[in-house]
């Protein structure tokens, strides 16, 4: 029985301890080359900055998230999850099989910049209308809800 030795794209998230904050690219330099001794190749990478947990793991309430992609091998998948699960850098992480269109992630810019454009749009395609309009349709407005109100009584 040959194990399966074609590449697979692997999305991997993980939390680095909120101390190591100042020594993070040694944290990364070991987890990369720990991916790379393995057959992995890392195809992106995008630090998600310090977040707080949901709950406490290891009596830290905060962490730095980090979410890469990467190309390995199936069969050293094992290796891969166990040096990082060794790593008491890292307290948590999750290693989950990547569809191909996840894996262009739009970054934090990229984002901010659509949803910018997506706000102009909107501006620009709402009716343009002077104050002195908009203040008689609310006075109809308010007169047509008085009247009701005093017709009721």
């Amino acid at each position: 029985m040959e194990k399966n030795t074609n590449n697979v794209n692997y999305e991997l998230l993980f939390i680095i301890h909120p101390d190591l904050e100042n020594t993070i690219e040694s944290v990364l330099t070991k987890t990369r080359s720990q991916i790379e001794k393995r057959g992995g190749k890392i195809t992106y990478e995008e630090n998600w900055g310090k977040r707080k947990l949901a709950y406490e793991i290891k009596k830290c309430d905060v962490g730095i998230y980090l979410l890469w992609f990467f190309d390995a091998p199936t069969n050293s998948l094992q290796k891969i999850e166990k040096d990082i699960r060794l790593s008491e850098e890292i307290i948590r992480y999750i290693i989950i099989r990547a569809e191909e269109k996840t894996k262009k992630v739009s970054t934090k810019k990229e984002i901010e910049t659509k949803e910018k454009k997506t706000v102009k749009k909107i501006v620009k395609s709402a009716p343009k209308e002077s104050e002195k309009d908009r203040m008689k349709k609310i006075d109809e407005k308010l007169d047509q809800l008085l009247s009701e109100e005093a017709s009721k009584k």
